[in-house]
């Protein structure tokens, strides 16, 4: 017998196997349906100039980051204008 008909057979029998078994697993239940809303804790303009600039001046691009605290774990989530995300333990 060729290894693609023995896999074929394999995977039928997995197949019908499941068939059988998924009646008698129980449910999945999630743990808890109400989840802590996130608490704000700073927001703050910081500045970034380029390499080439050697001085923070008007046309220094600004980037607007806030700051949240993850009410289920504690970690702290930072985030900026243009989508970027950054998660650190808290303390």
């Amino acid at each position: 017998m060729s290894k693609r008909v023995q896999l074929t057979f394999v995977a039928l029998a997995f197949f019908v196997g499941g068939l059988f078994l998924a009646p008698h697993v129980p449910f999945v239940q999630a743990a808890d349906s109400k989840v802590k809303a996130p608490t704000w804790l700073h927001g703050f303009n910081v500045k970034s100039r380029k390499f080439s600039e050697f001085d923070f001046n008007k046309d220094t691009k600004k980037y607007g980051i806030e700051v949240y605290k993850d009410e289920e774990n504690g970690n702290l989530v930072y985030i900026s204008e243009t989508g970027s995300i950054a998660v650190v333990p808290g303390k």
